[in-house]
């Protein structure tokens, strides 16, 4: 999945000379937590709520000498993280975790053309997972060699279920681990198969004698 999937657009971008007083309230009215910071079509800066919320003395990380009456290129991130509507989105999330952001403008060809923020990587995420649809969660760990999780997508094929997405938990020398969601609602069922084919499945765990 790409930026371009999942960005917003049209972007809300704002001059870099406009009062901050004012680009808090313009937040409050359209409900967003991040504004690109514009000049002459280029990105200048970036402005998040948690900046506008350093303003004022009574704030604990406040900015001395920073007046809501101050243009926001006073309070603005700069230089700017971007991203391109190319780029994959499990780099962006990277880089957004990595630099400690919550949103990155979409720039292409030197124009803006969107925003992408953290939770939309989250959201991508969920959908990637297939979280929410009617899927079985089943936790493996498999011999680190070629072969092994063709082989195991294979059984799941012959039992009659699909695979709707394979995670990655671990890899190790020796070992990895994997989650897949898969469209089952005999998730017992298919662990079962699973272990009595000499598969080590982590999850759904094993039927106590009770249980059975």
């Amino acid at each position: 999945m790409l930026v371009r999937d999942i960005m917003t657009r049209p972007v809300v971008a704002i001059a870099p000379d406009m009062p901050i007083d004012d680009v808090i309230v313009l937040m409050g009215q359209r409900q967003l937590r991040h504004f690109p910071i514009a000049e002459d079509g280029r990105v200048v800066g970036i402005v998040s709520d948690r900046d506008l919320r350093t303003v004022g003395s009574a704030h604990p990380k406040s900015r001395p000498g920073v007046k809501g009456s101050d243009p926001v290129r006073d309070l603005m991130s700069a230089p700017v993280w971007t991203a391109h509507p190319l780029d994959p989105i499990d780099e962006v999330a990277s880089l957004l975790r990595a630099h400690a952001i919550g949103a990155m403008p979409v720039v292409e060809e030197e124009e803006m053309v969107g925003i992408v923020t953290s939770s939309d990587c989250l959201d991508a995420l969920i959908r990637m997972t297939g979280v929410g649809g009617a899927a079985t969660r089943i936790e493996v760990e498999l011999p680190n060699r070629p072969g092994e999780l063709a082989g195991l997508l294979t059984l799941i094929a012959e039992h009659g279920a699909d695979v709707a997405s394979v995670l990655t938990t671990r890899s190790e020398l020796d070992v990895a681990g994997f989650v897949l969601r898969v469209g089952t609602i005999d998730g017992r069922g298919l662990a079962l198969t699973l272990r009595e084919a000499g598969y080590e499945v982590t999850w759904p765990p094993e039927r106590t004698t009770e249980e059975a």
